[in-house]
């Protein structure tokens, strides 16, 4: 598959990529392209901001370009944003949103990266499932999740431009725990999951870097409470994956404030967007 390993750069012209940032028009050079994932967290659900204007730009969200959609719908969604700079999106309810990107990009610029590309995509599960739909080949999440992300990497290689997906950021968990039976499952299937997307877009030392899920009180409150419920038991395959799976790791998430129900505010998706880019540098050879 040669989709994400476009290796000629060189200049758009504006009429030709109207699509693209400015910025990105301007400086044309191999991207740094993050692949997001996750459900209602990764969203950005509750994490509302202004509306308008959103929020305050820095340089690091100017600097930047992102593309999200919810799945399945993808970019049949009303939510769907093509590539554009970060600033907050549409996301569920149609509110003004932002989920992890804006700390993440933020960080990585204060690191000295440069060229940054996002790619987000997010969706629940019901609790009748019998099998994990993110889980590859042909699960229905990750089969909506490679069809959205090969498009949005197309659209680059279509233009000219270099790429390189440099990470993976993971925040998903709490339909595991409500769904019940899927927990015993999840360290396997999210160990399978990093895998397969190192394969398909990456090398086997691309980090991998997820957030513990809250310890949901809605989970607990419809699976039952103790060591072994399944919230508890997704929680600690978390950690396991995080510990064990190599060039992978995970951050904490507890200590910051809800806005709603298990959902963080946009404040607190401003940490943990900063702790993902931390825990990336971390592990990321440049």
């Amino acid at each position: 598959m040669t989709l994400y390993r476009a290796t000629v750069a060189f200049a758009v012209p504006l009429a030709v990529a109207s699509w693209l940032p400015s910025s990105l028009v301007a400086a044309p050079g191999e991207l740094s392209v993050f692949l997001f994932a996750g459900q209602s967290n990764m969203a950005g659900a509750d994490s509302v901001v202004a509306d308008p204007p959103g929020f305050q730009q820095t340089e690091a969200d100017r600097t930047a370009w992102f593309t999200t959609a919810p799945l399945p719908q993808a970019q049949r969604a009303r939510e769907y944003l093509p590539w554009t700079h970060i600033h907050g999106h549409r996301g569920p309810g149609g509110k003004l949103v932002h989920g992890p990107e804006v700390g993440f990009a933020r960080e990585l610029h204060e690191a000295g990266w440069q060229n940054v590309a996002i790619v987000k995509v997010y969706g629940n599960f019901s609790r009748d499932v019998d099998r994990w739909p993110w889980g590859p080949p042909d699960g229905a999440l990750y089969e909506g999740w490679t069809t959205f992300v090969d498009a949005r990497l197309g659209e680059l290689q279509a233009q000219g431009y270099r790429y390189r997906v440099r990470g993976f950021v993971w925040h998903q968990g709490i339909d595991d725990a409500l769904q019940g039976k899927l927990a015993g499952k999840y360290q396997e299937n999210l160990t399978r999951l990093i895998s397969a997307l190192r394969k398909r877009y990456a090398r086997q030392d691309t980090p991998f870097v997820l957030a513990r899920s809250l310890n949901s009180v809605i989970a607990r409150a419809q699976t039952g409470s103790g060591e072994n419920d399944p919230m508890a038991v997704v929680r600690q395959a978390q950690v396991a994956v995080g510990s064990s799976v190599p060039h992978a790791g995970w951050i904490d998430v507890d200590d910051l404030p809800i806005a709603n129900r298990h959902h963080f505010s946009a404040e607190a998706q401003l940490v943990i967007g900063k702790r993902f880019g931390e825990q990336l540098l971390k592990l990321t050879k440049r």
